[in-house]
């Protein structure tokens, strides 16, 4: 029986036999499950580092802006004193109106929300990358680090390019700062926020108004206050001859010629998953049995 405090991996094909001596496809479910919390305490919080990012360009003029700056204060009210945030503004230009620091009594970040009005452009990749940037220093502090992207995701000046903002999501994803999209406006690029909240590890968005999104919030600040396990790796192996593949949208790297899947944050009570489909050559599906993965 597992420790209370270690984690499970469950394995479970999709269908219950093979067919012996014919090449064949076989999907498994991987899950790895955290365990609960300890009865009778609570886990402790790490700290939060967040980045706001807010475009104030003219596309998001009017009701867009106005509630991607209703959806900014809320998390400046759930964050606590100790926390540190960071508040960007973009349109054709980025300007950091706070830089990342404690949140102490949130003033100057409330009075730096009411001051931003709109503007002309879209500069998205140099808001968000300004938004990074602010949050490199932390990560070695521990706790989590992540860019709170409030756009319609229209980019039009700077960095365009959606392979290209995606790789950057991903490279700051792994160097520890990771990345969630708040979509608004009905002019909404949802190609480009879905990819960047995928590759950088955080998790996307979208709605009409600031209470549109007020709850799935609510649920990633709960999600990120009880954290069990950040950085979560999965490695697979299979017999030679076998190929796997990945059904999910995680960055999957190489080691040692099989693959290591980037699983999404694990809260405490909670499960991660991945679809592994497996190749199997004819020679393998043997009636005798064999270890497949």
């Amino acid at each position: 029986m597992p420790d209370a405090a270690t984690p499970q991996v469950i394995l479970t094909p999709l269908k219950p036999a093979l067919i012996t001596g014919v090449p064949q496809k076989l999907t498994v479910l991987v899950r790895v499950q955290a365990p609960d919390a300890p009865p009778g305490t609570l886990p402790e919080r790490p700290p939060h580092h967040l980045a706001l990012v807010i475009d104030r360009s003219g596309s998001m003029a009017g009701e867009p802006l106005r509630e991607a700056k209703r959806c900014a204060a809320h998390i400046v009210d759930r964050l606590a004193a100790t926390d540190r945030a960071a508040l960007v503004m973009f349109d054709g230009q980025v300007r950091t109106l706070v830089p990342a620091a404690p949140v102490g009594d949130r003033q100057a970040l409330r009075r730096a929300l009411a001051g931003i009005d709109e503007g002309g452009n879209t500069n998205l990749h140099g808001g968000w990358a300004a938004g990074a940037e602010s949050l490199t220093g932390l990560t070695e502090a521990g706790g989590l680090s992540r860019v709170i992207l409030l756009s319609d995701g229209n980019a039009n000046e700077g960095v365009t390019d959606l392979a290209e903002i995606v790789a950057a999501c991903a490279k700051a994803a792994a160097a520890g700062v990771t990345t969630s999209t708040y979509g608004l406006g009905r002019e909404f690029n949802e190609g480009l926020m879905i990819a960047m909240g995928q590759a950088g590890q955080g998790n996307h968005y979208y709605g009409h108004t600031a209470a549109d999104l007020l709850e799935p919030f609510a649920e990633e600040f709960d999600l990120i206050s009880s954290l069990y396990a950040r950085h979560l790796r999965l490695s697979l192996g299979a017999p030679q001859g076998v190929r796997l593949s990945i059904g999910n949208p995680y960055p999957v790297e190489e080691a040692g010629g099989f693959p290591v899947v980037h699983l999404p944050d694990l809260p405490w009570g909670a499960e991660a998953w991945c679809l592994v489909e497996l190749e199997v050559p004819g020679a393998l599906a043997l009636e005798a049995g064999n270890h497949l993965l």
